[in-house]
């Protein structure tokens, strides 16, 4: 029996890919809406011989359906007998199972920059399984695509209530995206065991945005400012050549100082702990000597 383990590396592939539209938030997120066998705007690796992705209504967290991802071993006839994983993705998905060969390509348009995705899943696994699912966001510039943001989980084991998750994500450059994948795998390939009929559903998605968020993303060439919503932090990135004196001062919306700091920085990343900070509206100021290099307005929602 074979499996199609061009898919180990289905996971951070799908993530980065890209097709431009216009659009924008989480495409029929509650998977009410389905056409040809697939959720409109999700892409599965359902084809002929194997139907990985299908609608369920028999309990579904939100609405009327959750989509359930099944691993299927099938014999095709004078072919050989293969298994298929169960893929749910905003990317299209293209499976060549006879030739162990996969393309994929496109992602969703979204230009938002929010901490976490979340959602409902259950999980029934075969032969100590375990499922993969994440999201990125991208943006093409210059001639490629730069990573804007990432985050992964997986999990194993059981789980036959509807169980919530948070994935946060960690960004990697302080700009809009222009396109958003999110992907789910439900079972484990690189583990060289069979799991036919492992099930995993998915319902409910949503994102989460805050609680700490940055006014602006445009910063000057050696220096960028952006929020870590998980750890309530600010983070302070700098790439010069030489070592600057820099003071990092926080001030209230009404100009009262709170915070003062001086570091020498160069390749350096600098953190600032707003966790006790009451929900308002602050300024961050970054100084060298008497001159200003930026100044941001920091919203803290809770």
């Amino acid at each position: 029996m074979k499996s199609c383990y061009s898919f180990v590396f289905l996971l951070t592939f799908c993530l980065l890919c890209y097709q431009p539209i216009t659009a924008q938030d989480i495409p029929n997120a509650s998977f009410e809406t389905w056409s040809g066998g697939e959720p409109v705007n999700w892409h599965t690796t359902n084809q002929p011989f194997f139907t990985t992705v299908t609608r369920d209504g028999a309990n579904p967290q939100d609405g009327s359906y959750s989509a359930q991802l099944k691993v299927v071993t099938t014999t095709i006839p004078f072919v050989g007998t293969y298994s298929m994983p169960g893929v749910l993705s905003t990317a299209n998905l293209e499976a060549d199972i006879i030739n162990m060969s996969f393309n994929i390509w496109g992602g969703y348009p979204f230009t938002g920059m929010p901490n976490r995705l979340a959602g409902y899943l259950k999980y029934q696994p075969v032969n100590n399984d375990t499922c993969y699912f994440g999201w990125a966001l991208s943006k093409w510039q210059n001639g490629a695509r730069d990573t804007i943001g990432l985050g992964y989980a997986y999990k194993g084991g059981t789980i036959n209530d509807w169980t919530y998750f948070e994935i946060p994500i960690e960004y990697h450059i302080w700009e809009n995206p222009d396109t958003m994948n999110i992907l789910f795998l439900n079972t484990n390939l690189a583990d060289g065991q069979t799991h036919t009929n492992t099930k995993m559903w998915v319902d409910n998605l949503s994102f989460i945005y805050g609680p700490v968020g940055i006014d602006g993303i445009t910063f000057p060439d050696d220096i960028r400012i952006y929020a870590n919503g998980e750890t309530r932090r600010l983070i302070i990135e700098t790439s010069y050549s030489n070592p600057l004196k820099l003071t990092l001062r926080l001030f209230s919306i009404n100009g009262a100082l709170l915070m003062e700091a001086n570091r020498n920085m160069s390749q350096s990343t600098e953190y600032i702990d707003v966790s006790n900070y009451k929900t308002g509206t602050y300024i961050l100021q970054v100084s060298d000597g008497n001159r200003q290099i930026v100044s941001r307005k920091i919203s803290i929602a809770y």
